[in-house]
């Protein structure tokens, strides 16, 4: 994908933008915390968008598009970059709607949720619940018996222990289907 400088330019403008900083916590954290406002270039060659162009030399080409810019500028090596004459960073803005709010305590939640050992039954089962199913991982195979051992059998309790030992957060259904 082919990209013109003025749309680096752009592109890389943006990211130091006040629009951007007041909703990028990362970029604004990395320019408040750096020596006169200066950051390391490689952070915004690290972006997925940039990274999405594929660029051949990104750091020397990001440095010629942004040579001429008005609202950023290099340091002397091209390695840092901050916005222009070191502006002041704006503050993020705070979250406006309760909706927004929610969202992120219910990440929290869940991310706690997920670090949780899961809760077994007095056979040493785990116990599952609706929101187990909601996005399985199933894994289908099949062991046909062999020609040198025709009675030869899966020991799948042996399976679901190693996979349970070396997993435990890991929930395992077995299912069998003839």
């Amino acid at each position: 994908m082919a990209i013109s400088k003025a749309e680096l330019k752009k592109q890389v403008e943006y990211y130091l933008s006040d629009k951007n900083l007041t909703q990028d916590k990362f970029f604004n954290e990395k320019l408040s915390e750096g020596k006169d406002g200066w950051m390391d270039l490689t952070l915004i060659l690290n972006c997925n968008k940039i990274k999405s162009l594929k660029l051949k030399n990104a750091q020397t080409e990001i440095s010629e598009a942004v040579a001429d810019a008005t609202e950023v500028e290099l340091s002397p090596d091209h390695k840092l970059i901050r916005r222009k004459g070191n502006k002041p960073v704006p503050e993020l803005a705070k979250k406006r709607d309760s909706k927004a709010s929610g969202k992120e305590e219910k990440k929290e939640e869940k991310k706690v949720e997920e670090d949780k050992l899961p809760e077994l039954d007095a056979r040493g089962n785990p116990i599952l619940s609706n929101a187990d199913f909601e996005n399985p991982i199933i894994i289908h195979f099949k062991t046909p018996a062999t020609p040198a051992d025709p009675t030869f059998k899966v020991n799948w309790k042996e399976i679901e222990q190693t996979v349970r030992r070396d997993y435990p957060r890991l929930k395992v259904v077995y299912s069998r289907a003839d």
